[in-house]
């Protein structure tokens, strides 16, 4: 009769460690989700300003191309097509500084993310 409770006592400390280890994946596994998600957020927070900065600047082309077709000698031409890169290259470095200014902070907000989903999913309870 011991040996039987002995069973049923091992069996019953087996299934609460195999609902706290299942319990503390699944805390695990939803911060992974959480930090996953995060993660494309932010992906897709980047490539939509780096689209509109694509779509802006074959605008720009498009525009620089109408003035220098409108040109009437070599000297207006040069003078607009000097504006036209000055022009964009000024657009250029404002893209690249929204660009770095936005990755920063999405790198700061799915850091956080991160940090909360990991420091949540490994809590020691003492």
């Amino acid at each position: 009769m011991n040996k039987k409770m002995d069973m049923h006592e091992a069996k019953e400390q087996t299934q609460e460690m195999m609902s706290k280890s299942i319990a503390s994946t699944e805390k695990v596994m939803d911060g992974v989700i959480e930090f996953n998600a995060a993660v494309f957020k932010g992906g897709e927070t980047l490539a939509k300003k780096i689209y509109d900065n694509y779509v802006d600047n074959v605008a720009a082309t498009f525009d620089s191309m109408k003035a220098l077709n409108k040109s009437n000698d070599f000297g207006d031409f040069y003078k607009t097509a000097a504006s036209n890169a000055a022009t964009s290259a000024e657009r250029v470095s404002d893209q690249t500084k929204g660009v770095v200014e936005l990755s920063t902070k999405v790198m700061r907000e799915t850091s956080e993310v991160g940090r909360t989903a990991f420091t949540n999913s490994f809590q020691i309870n003492l």
